[in-house]
């Protein structure tokens, strides 16, 4: 959940380990070995492992030998746990968790971000106030009203921070992003797409 922080001018950002991102890895896990179970290698052996939830009758492939159909199905099958693998891995690592910083003392904008394991686990961004011309909040209707907030820098170069369609959080957006402006001295900017169309 997006947290506003206010006495340390301060915006937490959530990461993937979220609830509703264990359900997507969770389907594909089961339809994945689903895949395998019926027509993939356990059709060559006459072994079903899933004998109850998908044939009625036991130790009976839905295919008997490995044909084109066990092959397609093998491959869909791999690609189904390959891809559940690395939603499940993504979540576990809790990628994109991070925080946006606003230091008046020193003039800085600081985002970090939680990456991969590795050299770039942790992603660091630095930005001077000098470079700010406004932070603007820009709502599109797309096809469910979404609230972005982006650092407008010199040049009209938009750096996205954060996505949002939980209409609970636009008010507390609003006035955070109005407070800090008038805190830091920015210019800021509301912009809405879906009033415009």
């Amino acid at each position: 959940m997006i947290e506003f922080d206010e006495d340390q001018w301060q915006i937490n950002l959530p990461g993937n380990n979220q609830p509703q991102n264990y359900v997507i890895p969770t389907i594909l896990l089961v339809g994945g070995l689903s895949a395998y179970n019926s027509t993939g290698f356990c059709s060559l052996f006459s072994n079903n492992l899933f004998n109850n939830l998908i044939t009625s009758k036991p130790n009976e492939p839905l295919i008997n030998g490995f044909g084109v159909q066990s092959f397609s199905l093998l491959s869909y099958g791999s690609a189904a746990l390959v891809l559940s693998g690395f939603l499940f891995f993504s979540a576990f690592c809790n990628i994109g968790a991070g925080s946006i910083r606003f230091e008046k003392k020193n003039e800085q904008i600081t985002i970090a971000f939680k990456g991969y394991p590795g050299k770039n686990e942790r992603l660091f961004f630095s930005y001077s106030f000098r470079e700010l011309q406004c932070i603007k909040i820009l709502y599109a209707q797309t096809p469910v009203r979404t609230q972005s907030l982006f650092l407008v820098l010199e040049g009209s170069r938009e750096i996205p921070l954060w996505s949002s369609q939980d209409p609970s959080k636009f008010t507390l957006s609003e006035s955070f992003i109005t407070n800090l402006g008038l805190e830091m001295g920015f210019d800021t900017e509301i912009v809405d797409r879906s009033k415009q169309l």
